[in-house]
């Protein structure tokens, strides 16, 4: 690239700022999200905020997963501190009593349960490990739009999981997870190499979804797996994205070595960031595979791997998000360089999106 196509590259005009989703864009509610790990809810009410929202989860006697505001209307006081009475949440303040479509059932000091005394529910899908919600209001719920994770849900399949809460803007976490030039800087010989940096991925958009693809060769593989299938060296890898809502950014893996006939191995690694604020973040990511299912070994080492890479993520990510909030000169603006081409295009879906909503 010559100088002057690295300065064009770089040259952003306030139009096409203006078309990004930023900081300052709204929560985009008419998606899935990822609400919390499966084993997460349970009999005692679990407390988390989501795009700004507090809600109090729970589970059923007969062990379906509930999602309710998590606030009294009678004096606010939060129900994720009550007790669970059946499959009632009992306030445990007042001992008012809320069903699990959220209307009251039971007042202490009243005869009848007042109707408008009701509180917010919020529609929830299981799916193997997940427990997705849909934070738009019940009356606008699309399960056209919940993203399907065989790689997830199958016995063919094996995976590890972690949860990384972030106090970053979930924005960055896409950007970062979009490209993967930083991985030689932040992560280092264990995902890229110097010369990884130099790969320009092929983009493109289909809707309001973004798919980017990129070539690494001569890439590291864990040595416990190395072994374990035999692998050839060099191995490549080429990665493939795509980004279908604000609620997911799913990755496929493909590892190709050098042995002849060659042998490829696939992994979905799964990224879901669930917007807590505009500033923090619930991080959920799951890793999965087809090969080596029951081997504990390999569970391990797959874990420990992603949890280091994503750690350092959510590192690179904290740091950016204090200095934006500390450094407030006028007149800065940050530039796009060429392997940015993704996540421009991600930004504009994500900003279509959001003036849908409005």
């Amino acid at each position: 690239m010559t100088e002057s196509q690295a300065e064009s590259d770089m040259e952003v005009s306030a139009k096409t700022l203006g078309e990004m989703a930023a900081r300052s864009t709204p929560l985009i509610r008419n998606h899935w999200y990822v609400a919390a790990w499966a084993e997460e809810i349970s009999r005692t009410p679990l407390r988390r905020e989501i795009l700004e929202h507090d809600i109090v989860f729970y589970r059923t006697e007969d062990g379906l997963p509930v999602a309710l505001q998590n606030r009294c209307p009678h004096r606010s006081f939060p129900l994720c501190r009550g007790s669970l009475q059946g499959d009632r949440i009992q306030c445990g303040y007042h001992g008012i009593e809320f069903n699990p479509d959220g209307s009251c059932a039971h007042v202490p000091q009243l005869k009848a349960a007042p109707g408008g005394l009701r509180i917010e529910s919020y529609p929830l899908v299981e799916q193997g490990p997940f427990v997705w919600i849909w934070m738009g209001g019940a009356e606008n719920v699309d399960h056209s739009k919940l993203v399907q994770q065989p790689w997830f849900t199958e016995p063919t399949w094996s995976h590890v999981k972690g949860y990384i809460y972030m106090r970053a803007n979930y924005l960055g976490l896409h950007e970062n997870l979009l490209d993967l030039s930083h991985f030689p800087y932040v992560h280092g010989a264990a995902l890229g190499r110097p010369e990884h940096a130099e790969e320009q991925p092929t983009v493109r958009v289909e809707g309001n979804v973004v798919h980017s693809s990129v070539v690494h060769r001569n890439v590291a593989v864990a040595p416990k797996y190395m072994r374990a299938t035999n692998l050839v060296q060099p191995v490549d890898r080429t990665s493939e994205q795509f980004v279908p809502s604000p609620a997911i950014h799913v990755g496929k893996a493909i590892l190709e070595d050098a042995s002849d006939p060659k042998k490829t191995h696939v992994r979905y690694i799964i990224h879901c960031p669930t917007p807590e604020t505009l500033t923090t973040t619930h991080y959920f990511w799951a890793v999965a595979r087809d090969q080596l299912v029951d081997d504990e070994e390999i569970d391990a080492e797959s874990y420990a791997g992603a949890s280091k890479a994503f750690n350092e993520d959510k590192e690179a990510l904290e740091e950016i998000e204090a200095l934006i909030a500390r450094d407030r000169r006028a007149g800065f603006a940050e530039r796009i360089i060429a392997t940015d081409k993704g996540a421009v295009l991600m930004l504009r879906a994500f900003a279509r999106m959001a003036e849908e909503e409005s």
